[in-house]
């Protein structure tokens, strides 16, 4: 029983790595169920969840609502107690074996402690309430029972059905106090956490926002100087329909199959002789290509395991400092105000199909990588995938789109705008305005994503997609390719950076994104 109690809460972090939204969502479609680890945890969630709340607080610190917490006398201010104590093991995971490791009993003194802890009235006792249960601690079950009482949610499973635990949170809000602890506690699921997250280090993220994945550094394995396969080569395994992350740099053409980097999210590559990674949050949906070359150093990334705004954490492999995948910036670590920030470069989702059409000398990323997985086209986060729900609280929502609508993200230096790709298949391109600089947004053939471009004030209409030509209000025709419009007497007008996503991603990582609606774009 302690074992389920200690492993159960992983069900839901299995993916970026995070998981399935509940019990039932858990299966072939997560990328982590082949771990036994996972697949233990899912077994002890089960258990978990057909349980009567008392036998599962049977082993654990017995929750206190209104009524048992008057009679504990509390902190004045959760900031003052001493809450490092409740941690009374030196690892929960034993990442060697991927099985959980067995901490013992609760000691009665910690109990009571943590009783003290609910007892607060204070919203500066929430972090460490969240994080005892997101971490997978000893004590995850008896906190959500304890919210059940508090919120008056007795049918809650989950931590995350209680949304005013998830603020937005800016670094100065933290104590000192709360940041230590939490470097203590999750540098119990895996030591490289504690280094990740040092309160001596600089950071633009608050530590409180900052979640584990449910799986170790690199968990998900990146995939390191990959394999590429001819198109003829790739035949007999690769479909039409397969969607595709396809990338030119100095000529090189490069499709790389959403069915393979779904399992991997990280691919370190070189390009036309350009050192990128194609960092592929899942949770986001958002596949981003990053120049690796900064004042001349090469930054290569990992996985941290670690997410933040239900977005992937990387790290780099020089200094262990954590980035954000959206915006390519360091946000934890010493790299942190160096201004140092990697550059976004074009890509697109389309079909193999359609890639393939416009570009017959590409290569494909090969599907031996040297990892058992099962690459079947849709395997995984198909449950994910399937459905509206986020796997983990975000603090920002906007109602204009749902939470998971897929949108084309154009950028222009540091403004962003969404244009939704069911919009974009509707009409086919789409003039606009970004900064200030004429832009013209172009829907692929199969309507899975979109190029902008430089317009420099021209009309365009389609002349055939599935070409990839455009016409102008001249008479000139024009040709889509990965690297500018180039007009039929030479004229070129240069492509922009961006990729796919989620909208809710925006809303949470762009301060400056704006999204098209049929009127025009807006903040």
């Amino acid at each position: 029983m302690k074992r389920l109690l200690l492993l159960a809460p992983a069900l839901f972090l299995l993916a970026c790595g995070g998981g399935a939204d509940d019990p039932a969502d858990a299966g072939p479609g997560s990328p982590d169920s082949a771990n036994p680890a996972v697949a233990t945890a899912q077994d002890a969630s089960a258990q978990l969840a057909d349980a009567e709340p008392a036998a599962s607080a049977a082993e654990e610190p017995a929750p206190t609502g209104t009524g048992a917490a008057a009679e504990v006398t509390a902190p004045s201010d959760p900031s003052d107690g001493d809450w490092d104590r409740l941690i009374y093991w030196d690892a929960m995971i034993d990442w060697e074996q991927r099985l959980g490791v067995d901490p013992g009993p609760v000691p009665p003194e910690l109990r009571s402690l943590l009783n003290e802890l609910f007892a607060s009235d204070l919203a500066t006792a929430d972090p460490y309430i969240v994080d005892l249960n997101l971490s997978g601690s000893p004590y995850a079950t008896a906190v959500v029972l304890y919210l059940r009482e508090r919120f008056n949610d007795p049918l809650a499973f989950s931590i995350r059905a209680f949304l005013e635990l998830f603020p937005a949170t800016t670094p100065e809000e933290e104590e000192p106090a709360y940041l230590r602890f939490k470097q203590r506690l999750f540098g119990t699921i895996h030591p490289t956490f504690a280094q990740f997250l040092d309160p001596a280090q600089p950071r633009t993220i608050a530590g409180r926002e900052v979640v584990w994945g449910g799986v170790g550094v690199d968990g998900i394995p990146p995939l390191e100087s990959p394999v590429f396969l001819t198109p003829d080569e790739a035949a007999g395994w690769i479909n039409p329909s397969d969607q595709i992350v396809g990338v030119e740099i100095n000529g090189d053409a490069r499709a790389y199959p959403v069915r393979i980097i779904a399992w991997h999210e990280l691919v370190n590559d070189t390009v036309g002789g350009v050192p990128v990674s194609l960092v592929y949050c899942t949770l986001c949906g958002s596949p981003i290509l990053y120049d690796g070359r900064v004042d001349g150093a090469v930054y290569r990334f990992g996985t941290s395991g670690l997410l933040y705004r239900s977005n992937k954490l990387m790290y780099d492999r020089v200094t262990n400092t954590l980035w954000d995948q959206f915006v390519g910036e360091p946000v934890w670590g010493e790299l942190v105000g160096s201004g140092i920030r990697v550059a976004p470069l074009p890509s697109v989702n389309t079909t193999w199909e359609q890639w393939l059409a416009a570009h017959p000398d590409t290569t494909v990323l090969d599907i031996n990588t040297g990892f058992e997985r099962d690459y079947g086209p849709g395997v995984a986060y198909r449950d994910y995938n399937a459905s509206p729900r986020l796997m983990f609280p975000v603090p920002t929502g906007d109602s204009r789109l749902p939470a998971k609508e897929v949108v084309v993200v154009v950028r222009v230096e540091e403004e962003l705008t969404a244009y939704p790709v069911r919009l974009l298949r509707e009409r086919s391109l789409i003039h606009d305005e970004i900064g200030g600089q004429p832009i013209v947004v172009v829907a692929t053939a199969d309507g899975g994503g979109g190029r902008g471009y430089e317009s420099a004030g021209l009309a365009f209409e389609v002349a055939d997609l599935a070409a990839g030509l455009l016409t102008s209000a001249d008479g000139r025709t024009w040709q889509l390719t990965e690297t500018a419009l180039v007009a039929d007497d030479g004229q070129t007008l240069a492509r922009l950076n961006g990729h796919n996503a989620f909208w809710f991603a925006i809303v949470n990582h762009s301060p400056n994104g704006r999204l098209y609606e049929d009127g025009g774009a807006a903040d």
